[in-house]
């Protein structure tokens, strides 16, 4: 029996062991970004969402819970090698990077569009004994480091997505190699469709001049 080549990522880590980081990471990261996505769903009043907000966070809310449930069959996956949990792991891996893509893609558009604008002038609503001019220049200030921290976190998570994509991906390949391997296909019987080798002349008696009759016998008459 063969050998499957164990792969790596970053030149020397398996990614057997990567699998079992991301899975983990993800597990545990994805959980709590769900669970405060669906604490600010369900107060929505308190966190002042606005309708379009208020929609995509509930979709994100609900990737992440996939991605919880999810990384829980890729961290069980890669403990005791099952390619099937860790193939599901990949699949629903890569389709919330296309999800989180999406969606995150929607919120960022409506920060910089008129949701924006309403949450500046909420900020300067809300603090109108102050100066007028150098309040608003606070407000615009703070959104637009509140804007670059989104945005930033974003691109960091689809960069580790698309990255634990191809770890996943490159684990699911060796465990497949690794199984085919272990329980290699049943050879085809060919020997039976080929003439029987043997290793005796042809019998003597069937040639012509060795049979009844032949030249052979009728010399032997003379």
């Amino acid at each position: 029996m063969g050998y499957a080549r164990s792969r790596k990522f970053c030149c020397c880590i398996p990614v057997r062991f990567g699998t079992f980081i991301i899975s983990t990471l993800f597990l545990f990261g994805g959980g709590v970004i769900a669970a405060v996505g669906w604490y600010g769903a369900a107060h929505k009043d308190q966190v002042h969402l606005t309708k379009n907000q208020e929609v995509s966070l509930v979709f994100t809310s609900v990737a992440y819970t996939l991605l919880t449930l999810a990384s829980l069959f890729g961290f069980i996956g890669s403990i005791i090698r099952r390619r099937s949990f860790v193939s599901a792991y990949s699949t629903v891996l890569a389709w919330h990077l296309g999800v989180s893509i999406a969606t995150g893609a929607y919120f960022i558009y409506t920060l910089f569009h008129k949701v924006g604008e309403h949450e500046i002038n909420d900020c300067i609503k809300n603090n109108q004994d102050s100066n007028s001019a150098l309040k608003a220049e606070e407000c615009k200030m703070a959104f637009g480091l509140s804007r670059a921290l989104v945005i930033a976190t974003y691109v960091v998570i689809w960069l580790l997505q698309l990255w634990g994509c191809l770890i996943v991906s490159d684990y699911v390949g060796q465990l497949r190699e690794e199984e085919a391997l272990q329980y290699p296909p049943p050879a085809q019987m060919t020997a039976s469709s080929q003439p029987m080798a043997t290793t005796y002349n042809e019998y003597s008696f069937s040639k012509p001049e060795n049979g009844f009759g032949g030249p052979s016998r009728r010399s032997n008459n003379v």
